[in-house]
């Protein structure tokens, strides 16, 4: 079982189905960042990373007993093949993301 914070689980009042949830999801999340690390053809299955991560991060949120806001999304950004900026998006917590247009991920500012 995956070692959560404590003082949050108490906070949130985790239950024990939520623990093992949890313990479910840190697994998807390393094994998606494994699975993306090593694609060759990241510039075609970006983007399907970045949707099974924003899927994942709204089921983190709802186990967490946080409301589910895209704007509190932070391990999207963490993928190796990321080029958005990290730091500016970590300053950026709670309010709308940075991305870089020519991420393979996130990028694709059509219109710009």
């Amino acid at each position: 079982m995956a070692i959560l914070n404590e003082t949050l689980a108490k906070k949130q009042k985790i239950t024990e189905e939520q623990r093992k949830n949890l313990d479910r999801l840190y697994k998807e999340l390393e094994r998606l960042f494994n699975e993306e690390k090593t694609d060759k053809n990241i510039k075609e299955t970006g983007k399907y990373y970045a949707k099974k991560m924003k899927d994942l991060e709204f089921k983190l949120q709802e186990n967490w007993n946080f409301d589910k806001d895209p704007l509190y999304h932070t391990w999207t950004f963490k993928f190796q093949n990321c080029s958005c900026p990290v730091m500016d998006n970590n300053e950026r917590f709670g309010r709308e993301k940075i991305i870089n247009c020519s991420c393979p991920l996130h990028g694709g500012c059509d219109g710009i």
